[in-house]
This record gives C-alpha cells, structure tokens and sequence, in this order.
C-alpha cells in the first residue's frame, strides 16, 4: 500500500513540476488542433510533430519559434505571462497553403 502511495506523490509532483503538455500536428496546411487554451502563469510543452513535410510553428508575443519534419518533432517549454488571444503561424514556407498555416492560442 505505501509503495502506491509514493507512487501517486510521485505523479502530482511529476505534474506540478512540468505542468501541461500540448501536442500539435502540422499538416498541409493547418494545425491539429486550430485552437488551444493556456493558463496565466501555468508552464506549458508544446511540441509540433509533422505528419507530412516541413512546417514550422512560431509567435513572437508568446516568444517561440518551432521546427518539424516527419519523424522529428520539436519541443519548447513557454509560461504565458499575459491574457489574451494570440496567433502562431508557419515558420518554415511550405507550399501553396503556407500563409494560411495558423495556430490560434488562447491564454487565460
């Protein structure tokens, strides 16, 4: 019973510590998900994972620019300071669809 017990402390301070992770998937041409909503303060991984040629992923409010391929993603940790609504974009240019490549981040 003790042995679950450490366990489980384990996990919630594995947690607090690294706070949320948050996968994203590039594709031509968009994002899985197209929105996603962070915390004020609340330590946030985001990793873009290609699903199908080059993409980047990129806000300079947010201060993180990312880049993927099939096979090899990109991790970066960022804490939101400030409220509001924010747009990641393609980084990397990617064919007819790029400028239309956006991530829409929503910090509360």
């Amino acid at each position: 019973m003790k042995i679950f017990k450490i366990l489980g402390l384990g996990a919630l301070l594995s947690v607090t510590l690294l706070g949320k992770e948050i996968d994203v998937t590039a594709y031509n041409w968009g994002y899985e998900p197209k929105e996603i909503v962070l915390k004020k303060g609340e330590p946030v991984k985001l990793t873009l994972i290609s699903k199908e040629g080059d993409h980047g992923l990129g806000s300079k409010d947010l201060g993180f620019d990312l880049e993927a391929s099939p096979g090899k993603a990109q991790s970066v940790e960022i804490t939101p300071n400030e409220v509001g609504e924010y747009t990641a974009k393609c980084t990397m240019p990617c064919g007819s669809g790029h400028k239309k490549m956006f991530l829409k981040i929503k910090v509360e």
